[in-house]
Parts: C-alpha cells; sequence; structure tokens
C-alpha cells in the first residue's frame, strides 16, 4: 500500500534555487504527494515563481515568519500527508527518493521517522561529498539530515513541532526529542537529496554546536560531562578544519567516510 506525502517548502528572496528545489519535487512520480510552500515575504521575484506553479501546490503562503522553524511548523499545520518533509530552498531531491521512502516503509512499516543520506554540495568549487544517517550516534553529533528526513504525521502529532528557541539546530532537537519519547527511526540507505554547504549552520557553527549540546543534555541523552567533552572536540575540530592548511585533509576526511562522492 502506498503512503501519501507531503512536502514543506520554505523560501525567502532565493527565486532561482527555489525553481531548482519546487523541480526536484514535481519530477517525483507519484499522484500522493501535496507541495506546501512557506514564502517569509520575498520581494526578489520567488512570488512570481510560486504563483506560476500555484495549481500544483496544496497551499502556498507569503509573510513575515519568525524564523525557520516557525516556517516549518506552519507548513506542518496544513498537511495531510502520512509523511512530512522539509525543504529548503537550496535543497533537492533525486529523482526516485519518493520511491525509495515508499520502499523503505514497506520494510520497516513500524518506523514514525525514515532517514537517508544527503550529498554536500559547494556550488562555487563544485567541491561535494555524501553523509549515511546513523540515528544511534545522535548523541555525539548530527547523523540524519533534514532535506532526507521523513517523518509521520503521527510522529509530529506525539512529538511536536520544531522549537524556535533552537535556532541554528531545531531538527537536531526534534530528533533527540523523539528518541527521547521512543519514536523508531529507520535507514534509507541511499542518498534522497542534496544540500548546499554554506548554510547557518555551518556559519555559525559554534552556535550550531551550543545548542546541539545543551538540547543532549535536555533530552536526557548523554551525560552532561559526555556532552561537553563532545562540544569541546567537535568545536577544536571544525575551527580547525577552517584553515586552509588542512583542506586537504579535510577532503580526505570526507573521502574516507562512507558514501564519499
Amino acid at each position: 500500500m502506498c503512503i501519501s506525502f507531503s512536502v514543506i517548502m520554505i523560501v525567502r528572496n532565493d527565486r532561482l534555487r527555489f525553481r531548482r528545489a519546487l523541480a526536484s519535487v514535481l519530477a517525483q512520480k507519484t499522484e500522493a504527494l501535496e507541495i506546501i510552500v512557506i514564502d517569509g515575504g520575498s520581494t526578489d521575484g520567488t512570488l512570481d515563481e510560486i504563483t506560476a506553479h500555484q495549481e500544483q501546490l496544496h497551499y502556498w503562503e507569503s509573510g513575515l515568519d519568525k524564523g525557520i522553524a516557525d516556517a516549518f511548523n506552519r507548513g506542518i499545520a496544513q498537511a495531510r500527508g502520512e509523511f512530512i518533509a522539509t525543504l529548503n530552498s537550496d535543497d533537492t531531491w533525486e529523482p526516485d527518493t519518493l520511491r525509495l521512502v515508499q520502499e523503505a516503509h514497506r520494510q520497516h512499516p513500524q518506523a514514525s521517522v525514515l532517514c537517508g543520506a544527503v550529498r554536500y554540495l559547494d556550488p562555487a568549487s563544485g567541491y561535494g561529498y555524501t553523509r549515511y544517517p546513523d540515528p544511534g550516534a545522535l548523541k555525539y553529533r548530527m547523523w540524519v539530515f533534514h532535506p532526507s528526513l521523513f517523518v509521520s504525521h503521527a510522529a509530529y502529532a506525539r512529538v511536536g513541532g520544531y522549537e524556535p528557541q533552537y535556532s541554528h539546530a531545531m531538527d537536531s532537537e526534534w530528533c533527540h526529542r523523539a528518541l527521547a519519547r521512543g519514536e523508531q527511526f529507520a535507514v534509507v540507505p541511499a542518498v534522497l537529496a542534496n544540500m548546499s554547504l554554506g548554510g547557518l549552520s555551518d556559519r555559525d557553527f559554534t552556535i550550531s554546536l551550543q545548542q546541539y549540546r545543551d538540547s543532549v543534555i535536555r533530552h536526557g541523552l548523554c551525560s552532561r560531562l559526555e556532552a561537553w567533552s563532545y562540544y569541546a572536540l567537535f568545536l577544536a575540530l571544525k575551527k580547525g578544519m577552517q584553515l586552509p592548511l588542512l583542506t586537504p585533509l579535510k577532503r580526505l576526511r570526507d573521502r574516507l567516510m562512507r558514501g564519499s562522492d
């Protein structure tokens, strides 16, 4: 039996990349998909792109929101699909993403959260690498990636939406909360989405790591000592990898990790 999907697409002043993201969603070979667009008050022509496709959208709105978490929550409130996905305007799906998620659901019908791999891309240089999910390692670092995350409508009802106070780690905090409340995660062993490097959590990585640390402590995924230790380690690694001399080492690390492109 096929499951139905909703995808929440959020955007603000990003017409060209939104067009590409929307095209990747419209390319999915299923009729059981509703598209919800939350625009943050664009003035660059993004609204023209949205209205050009409004007959293919279940719902869209435009206006000032209170940030990414608020935009996702507003979209989730409109969603009717059995599984809900969230995409930023610079994220794209692979052509067979929903088919692969359907197959994973048939194999893991008890799972309320399905997560796949993400391909990270640097548009300027063309450099890219792939990360595969590992829900069991979430107490250390974010090993589940929101463009390839599919959450059941029922799980959102049980766990709640995204918390705006986690401005740089709202998806991490949601996953921590879901694990703490017993939601079952299952891995889709394939690349489901593409994500641009240099997003908010990359640019402000210190804030992201602080919020991640606070979340794992809050939800009891590890001790305070462990959380602070992981925070210090990953902060030092992240800062070190910013040094130009270490760029070759960073790329070697990326190649050695699973699924490197």
